[in-house]
């Protein structure tokens, strides 16, 4: 029955637009998109395709231009959306498709970069590194080079993975934090290390999709992956340590069971799908998928219900940053009271429901075997 109302709200949430999401050139509905694509590629449902072609088409105009890119501004956040493109323009051959491609990957020829040379969050975050990031702007980066550039060089991306490894991962938890200021400027980065005081689920979160995904598409290239498959092993072990007996993972990691820290359900399906994917690709043992499917399962037992007929799923923290927020003009402080108090838990938001469809993909396959 948990996994019937998995589907009804795989079913229902892409028919909701407008209730839980718009239609935003913007990372979360990229990471919705995702989520059905990867359903369509796994099944050759095409309901789940068209869904994904007419979201981009109320988006992508006929020449190929997309009115809400701004490239005057460097945001790593607008990229994500632009990687669905790829599997539009593998099928469809339309050259609207590979424009906005174009104008995105030029934009990161020029895009401001820290000194260890990763590439900044925003042009409004200089000098900073955010877990967010990596799985906002490497995916396109390399699949860009992987289809059209004649030399495949994927030492930039290796370079800037190894960069947080050094920077962001610590020793003592195993955990990785939020963020890294480079100039320590920023009133949350600590004077010494550059780092944010905290560790975010969801970051850590983004970060082990990024590599399970960017393993993914590097295979069969000419390019050493042993590198992102220790740094996927260690990532996920060090949260593990912290897993909770219902399989989910705090909001503030490292402070779970503190008073007032919730179990939080993005930062959980992502983890679930790095696990599962991993495990069904080789890149993990198959002993990680009893944690995998328990984190899932846990998201199922704490927060998915049925109201009137519509399936929900709660636990979700509504948005997480550092420093002022660019357009709301709120002041994001990083530390414990921020993340747990500071930003609302929310429903049906896209944050969390779309990396808990896109575990629920690779539930799917695990069945089918």
């Amino acid at each position: 029955m948990a996994y019937e109302l998995v589907e009804k709200l795989k079913q229902q949430y892409k028919e909701s637009s407008g209730k839980w999401f718009g239609y935003n050139w913007h990372y979360v509905e990229g990471c919705i998109l995702k989520a059905y694509l990867d359903s369509y590629e796994q099944t050759g449902n095409e309901e789940d395709y068209l869904f994904v072609k007419n979201f981009i088409d109320q988006l992508v105009d006929e020449n190929g231009d997309v009115s809400q890119i701004n490239t005057d501004y460097y945001s790593i956040d607008q990229i994500r959306m632009t990687a669905i493109l790829h599997t539009l323009y593998k099928k469809e051959k339309d050259e609207r498709y590979k424009k906005p491609m174009d104008l995105i990957y030029n934009q990161l020829k020029t895009y401001p970069r820290t000194k260890t040379g990763n590439f900044w969050h925003k042009t409004n975050y200089p000098h900073q590194i955010w877990m967010d990031g990596l799985y906002m702007g490497q995916p396109f980066y390399v699949e860009y080079i992987k289809e059209f550039e004649e030399k495949k060089d994927y030492s930039d991306t290796l370079k800037q993975f190894r960069n947080v490894r050094n920077l962001l991962f610590d020793e003592e938890t195993q955990l990785y934090y939020h963020a890294y200021d480079e100039s320590r400027d920023m009133f949350w980065a600590d004077k010494e290390t550059g780092l944010s005081p905290h560790v975010w689920g969801r970051a850590c979160g983004w970060f082990v999709m990024a590599l399970v995904d960017l393993l993914e598409m590097l295979e069969g290239e000419d390019v050493d992956t042993s590198e992102f498959k220790s740094l996927l092993t260690e990532a996920v072990d060090g949260m593990l340590r912290y897993q909770h007996i219902s399989g989910m993972w705090y909001q503030v990691v490292e402070y779970s069971g503190r008073k007032g820290n919730y179990l939080e359900s993005s930062g959980t399906a992502m983890l679930a799908y790095a696990m599962l994917k991993g495990a069904r690709l080789g890149y993990l043992s198959a002993d990680y998928i009893p944690f995998g499917k328990a984190a899932f399962d846990g998201i199922i037992e704490q927060y998915v219900t049925e109201e009137d007929g519509e399936v929900l799923l709660g636990g979700i923290c509504k948005s997480a940053g550092l420093g002022t927020h660019p357009e709301l003009g709120i002041v994001r402080k990083g530390d414990y009271e921020y993340y747990i108090n500071g930003e609302p838990i929310v429903i049906n938001n896209g944050h969390g429901v779309a990396p808990f469809l896109m575990a629920y993909n690779e539930i799917k396959q695990l069945a089918s075997k």
